[in-house]
């Protein structure tokens, strides 16, 4: 990866179109004209100018009611990228994901709008100017920023408001539990039955609900949980490689780095020195 990270306003690279699709780029840009519907999930919103709009890699998403004068400024992320934004920004927890499901649509005031441009304006020249060595890294900060946001509000909403995630399936319902249940057990469990188990379903139809739901396997989904928290710990410059074995319930190193190398084309110390981190 070179670490060039792209702002755009040309629609045709807008990952989504009137056709269903789990996408293998997420994205978030600002309307600046015209109107569109899009939905997340079948969730469906009506989006206008001065709306932020914000979907995550991996989500089933498809975009109708184009009008002909419809525009947006966007950047693009895919999984890799946004699992190593994730990766420092401290313990997310997975109702934080399926909250952005449902509230993908944020209505800025203009002066909200001219903070996003600008931030899209400083990714611009990030990227054009910083030394090729550091520059996916520094793209990286900027994407925390944006992101961090969004999580802070959901901690806040959740903390006064007491919000529950709306589920609208039994599905949904058990890809939501699945996804929690990952997030508190994946150190000492990492095969499906132990999950199904505790889901009183078999590991057969959690497999096939997991894809349905997240278009992906109920195993990517475990391997992906793992990869961040591996990613998190790797940025740690305080933490050995046999500190990480121990902290994320792998038998031994060469059991850790085979699964990282599986999931992620390197070995944690080829990951480490990609990162800069600072000691």
């Amino acid at each position: 990866m070179d670490g060039n990270f792209y702002i755009y306003t040309d629609l045709s690279a807008l990952p989504v179109d009137e056709h269903e699709a789990y996408l293998a780029e997420g994205f978030g840009g600002v309307c600046t004209g015209g109107t569109a519907v899009i939905e997340v999930f079948s969730v469906s919103r009506q989006i206008s100018k001065n709306d932020l709009v914000t979907v995550l890699p991996l989500q089933s998403v498809l975009i109708r009611e184009v009008s002909p004068d419809f525009s947006m400024t966007f950047f693009k992320i895919d999984k890799t990228m946004f699992l190593d934004t994730m990766s420092s920004l401290g313990k997310i927890t997975p109702d934080f994901f399926f909250y952005m499901r449902k509230n993908f649509q944020v209505r800025l005031t203009r002066g909200e709008v001219q903070r996003f441009l600008g931030f899209c304006r400083a990714i611009d020249f990030r990227n054009s100017s910083d030394d090729p060595a550091f520059r996916r890294e520094t793209i990286l900060h900027l994407l925390r920023i944006f992101y961090w946001d969004f999580y802070v509000h959901f901690r806040k909403t959740v903390s006064r408001e007491g919000v529950s995630i709306p589920l609208n399936s039994n599905k949904e319902n058990i890809a939501f539990r699945f996804a929690m249940l990952v997030y508190e057990h994946y150190k000492q469990h990492k095969e499906m039955a132990f999950y199904a188990d505790k889901l009183c379903i078999t590991p057969q139809y959690l497999t096939r609900v997991i894809q349905e739901v997240n278009g992906q396997s109920a195993r990517e989904l475990l391997a992906d949980h793992v990869v961040l928290e591996v990613k998190a710990l790797l940025r740690d410059a305080n933490l050995d490689i046999k500190d990480i074995v121990r902290q994320t319930g792998f038998s031994n190193q060469s059991s850790l780095s085979r699964f990282f190398r599986r999931h992620t084309g390197m070995s944690p110390t080829e990951y480490r020195r990609t990162i800069h981190i600072i000691r």
